[in-house]
C-alpha cells in the first residue's frame, strides 16, 4: 500500500523510458583523441542550475565539457589542444566536438578518459560511450558510480555487465513499471501463479524489446507510454474485479466516468484519440464484469503477456538511440534484458515482502483477520496512477 502510495504521489518522475541520457565517440592517433559529445537540448538545460539564465546554451555545454571532461596517462593530464567547439546536430540536440592531446602515444601508453558531465544534475543519468578507434569497436556506458574507462588496453568489446546494470536500474527507477508489477501481485494470490505470470509479462517484454533494438518494429513512443499506464489502471482493476473489492455502486460510478471520458474525447474531434480511449475504455468495462472461476487462474499469464508487450517497447527506449553495430546487438540485448528481469525480480520481491508485512501489520491494529482495505486502498492508488498517467500522456504529452 505505501509503494501504491508513493507511485500516486510522485506521477512525474515516472518516466523511466525516457531516461536521461548522453551519447559520446571517440578515437585517437597517437598523443591526440578526439571526440564528439552529443545531449538532447531539453536535457542540457540542466546546466543553467549553476548558469545564468542568458548564457547561450551551446556557449554554456562547451564550460561544462570543459571542466567535466578529463583524460590521464600515468597520472598526467592530457591537455585541451582546442577549446570544445560546437558541431552542426538535428534539431533538439547538442554537439559538441572535443581534442586531446596527451603525453605518450595512447597505443602505447593507456589513458583513463573521465565524464562527469551531467551527472551532478541527475544521479540517474547515463553516458553511453563508443571507441571506433579499436576492431570491434569498445562500446560501454558510464554512471555517476562508474564514470571513466582505461583507452588503449585492450581491443574493442561490449560492456555486457554495463548493459546489465543499465537494464536493472531502468526498471528500479521507473515508477511506472513498479506499479504495474504491484498490480500483478494484487492480481494473482500464491507464489506458483505469480512465477507463471511473470513469465508472460517476460515473454511479452522479450519479443517487442528484439523487434524493436533490431529495427523490426517502430513503435511511437507517446502511445507506448499512454498505454503503459493504461495497464496500471487495467491491471488494478482487475485485482479488484478478482478479490471482490468493487461494490455494485463503485462499479457504476466507474462505468459512468469512463463513459464521460470516452464521450468528451469523441467531442474533441480527437478521432485517433478517441478510438484508443474507446477501446481502452471497452476493455475496462469488460473486466468489471463478475469474474467466472474457470477464467481467475488463465487469463492472469495472458494479461501479464499482452502488456508485456507493450512495456517492452518501453523497454527499447533506453537503447534505440544506439547506433551499435549488427554483431554486438546480440550481447547489448541479453545483457540489457538479463538486467531487466534481475531488477523485476527483486522488485516483486521485494513488494510481496513488503506487502504481506503491511496486511499483517493492519490485521494486529484491526483485529481483523478477514480484512481487505489494505488491498483495496491499493487497487484503488495504482488505478488512480495508471489513469492519470494514461490521460495525461495520450493528451496532455
Amino acid at each position: 500500500m505505501l509503494t501504491a502510495l508513493l507511485i500516486t504521489l510522485a506521477p512525474g518522475i515516472a518516466d523511466a523510458h525516457t531516461k536521461s541520457q548522453s551519447f559520446s565517440t571517440w578515437e585517437w592517433s597517437g598523443q591526440h583523441l578526439t571526440g564528439s559529445f552529443t545531449i538532447d537540448t531539453r536535457r542540457a538545460t540542466l546546466l543553467y542550475a549553476d548558469a545564468a539564465a542568458d548564457t547561450p546554451l551551446p556557449a554554456l555545454l562547451e564550460q561544462h565539457l570543459a571542466g567535466t571532461v578529463t583524460i590521464k596517462q600515468a597520472g598526467r593530464p592530457c591537455e585541451l589542444t582546442q577549446p570544445p567547439r560546437t558541431l552542426p546536430a538535428a534539431a533538439g540536440w547538442q554537439r559538441v566536438a572535443l581534442r586531446f592531446g596527451c603525453p605518450e602515444s595512447i597505443d602505447n601508453h593507456p589513458a583513463e578518459l573521465r565524464i562527469d558531465a551531467l551527472f551532478r544534475y541527475a544521479a540517474t543519468h547515463l553516458h553511453l560511450l563508443r571507441v571506433t578507434q579499436t576492431e570491434p569497436p569498445l562500446e560501454t556506458v558510464l554512471t555517476a558510480q562508474r564514470p571513466s574507462i582505461t583507452l588503449g588496453d585492450s581491443g574493442g568489446h561490449t560492456d555486457f555487465f554495463a548493459f546489465v546494470r543499465i537494464g536493472a536500474e531502468h526498471v528500479a527507477s521507473g515508477w511506472d513499471h513498479i506499479a504495474f508489477l504491484a498490480a500483478l501481485l494484487l492480481l494473482i494470490p500464491g507464489w506458483s501463479a505469480r512465477l507463471w505470470t511473470v513469465t508472460g509479462f517476460t515473454l511479452g517484454h522479450s519479443v517487442t524489446l528484439g523487434l524493436a533494438v533490431t529495427g523490426h518494429l517502430q513503435p511511437d513512443s507517446t502511445t507506448v507510454e499512454a498505454l503503459i499506464g493504461f495497464s496500471v489502471a487495467y491491471a488494478a482493476l482487475e485485482a479488484a474485479r478478482r478479490r471482490a473489492l468493487l461494490t455494485p455502486v463503485a462499479q457504476l460510478g466507474i462505468t459512468v466516468a469512463l463513459l464521460l471520458l470516452g464521450a468528451a474525447l469523441l467531442a474533441s474531434g480527437l478521432s485517433a484519440l478517441s478510438v484508443w480511449t474507446w477501446l481502452a475504455c471497452g476493455l475496462l468495462l469488460i473486466r468489471l464484469l463478475p469474474a467466472s472461476a474457470q477464467h481467475r487462474s488463465t487469463t492472469g499469464p495472458a494479461i501479464a503477456a499482452a502488456f508485456g508487450l507493450v512495456h517492452g517497447a518501453g523497454f527499447a527506449g533506453a537503447l534505440l538511440d544506439l547506433s551499435w553495430p549488427a554483431d554486438q546487438l546480440l550481447p547489448i540485448l541479453a545483457g540489457f534484458n538479463i538486467g531487466v528481469e534481475l531488477g523485476q525480480i527483486g522488485i516483486v520481491v521485494v513488494l510481496a515482502l513488503a506487502g504481506g508485512l503491511g496486511v499483517r501489520i493492519w490485521q494486529r491494529l484491526t483485529r481483523d483477520r478477514e480484512a481487505v482495505w489494505p488491498q483495496t486502498i491499493a487497487a484503488g492508488l495504482l488505478c488512480l496512477a495508471g489513469v492519470q498517467w494514461f490521460v495525461g500522456r495520450a493528451i496532455i504529452g
